[in-house]
């Protein structure tokens, strides 16, 4: 039996991450609900100071703000990742934190697999060549500008096999793609010499799937043990000919590496939904090279993804409220 307390008062403080879905009618039945567009940090500490659960995509919260936040108890992240959250300081505050694991499987998976192909077979670069009046002479192989790969025979690697992760395999294996997964677990990044079965997967130690891999994507949350991962020492004992695709986090891979990378061709190309700082700075180095490719952090916005993401954010506070919350998945 759910509890309702119409003195509970709830704050989106990003409500713009949420896209055209009616949120009002979904929250305002279990108290007081208010939401921002988006929120400055010089503007958090009031609009936080006096709520019971606080909703969020991507505001930092931490000890200064759970200072001041006397009466919050709640934290609803819409969103897998939750590294912008001090959850330590939040539980020394009694505060507890929730996240969303497996809404944008499909979705992510989705766009991984379209950033592969495009780097195999460039579509984008070609419809440049058409609007500029090329047609014949791009169509003769011998005058391809751009070369087009094939899938099949190529290796995968994969960092994170989680939902994603695995989903990406399935799709790969049915181009005829190869797989290797790298060792999942944290722990196990930097070992060496070792290769492991789970689940009837073999796992690889990440510098043997650097050197053999084609295409590289990365698949995992933000920790201190992913945070620049992949790095300019990474990337070197790459194949010269390798790609690789991020719809983790920006920071799992160091983006000055990346660009030292691309630019001195130490790797073929890349493609990113994600970058060390969101949004991306106008006049960042990576807009320099003609061998990126950058969304805005898009791979989770299907609009099923979304629609599935709050209807799990609002069963999170449903569960807090019967007192059944387990928190961080």
């Amino acid at each position: 039996m759910i509890i309702m307390d119409k003195n509970l008062k709830i704050v989106y403080l990003d409500r713009i991450t949420a896209g055209p879905i009616d949120l009002k009618e979904k929250f305002s039945k279990y108290g007081k609900y208010i939401e921002y567009e988006d929120t400055d940090s010089s503007k958090i500490d009031e609009r936080i100071k006096d709520v019971d659960v606080v909703i969020t995509t991507r505001i930092k919260l931490g000890k200064k703000q759970f200072e001041k936040a006397e009466k919050l108890k709640l934290i609803l992240i819409t969103a897998t990742g939750f590294n912008h959250i001090d959850v330590k300081s939040a539980n020394e505050f009694g505060i507890k934190v929730a996240n969303v694991s497996g809404y944008s499987t499909n979705s992510v998976a989705q766009l991984a697999i379209t950033f592969l192909l495009n780097e195999l077979t460039p579509v984008n670069k070609y419809y440049e060549e058409v609007k500029k009046g090329k047609w014949i002479d791009i169509a003769v192989p011998e005058y391809q500008k751009y070369p087009i790969d094939d899938a099949d025979g190529k290796i995968l690697g994969i960092v994170g096999f989680g939902n994603i992760g695995k989903r990406v395999a399935q799709v790969a294996e049915i181009l005829g793609m190869k797989v290797m997964v790298v060792k999942n677990n944290e722990k196990d990044y930097g070992k060496t010499n070792s290769v492991i079965e789970k689940d009837g997967i073999l796992q690889y130690d990440l510098d043997e799937v650097l050197e053999k891999c084609d295409v590289l994507t990365l698949h995992v949350p933000l920790t201190d043990s992913t945070r620049n991962l992949i790095n300019l020492e990474k990337m070197k004992k790459m194949k010269k000919s390798a790609v690789i695709l991020n719809l983790a986090r920006g920071p799992v891979i160091n983006q000055e590496d990346l660009y030292f990378a691309l630019k001195n061709k130490i790797i073929k190309s890349a493609a990113v939904d994600v970058t060390s700082v969101e949004p991306i700075e106008k006049n960042s180095k990576l807009f320099e090279l003609e061998n990126i490719v950058i969304t805005p952090h898009i791979a989770w916005k299907s609009e099923k993804s979304m629609i599935t993401l709050m209807n799990d954010v609002e069963k999170n506070l449903k569960l807090f409220l019967e007192g059944k919350l387990e928190g961080l998945k």
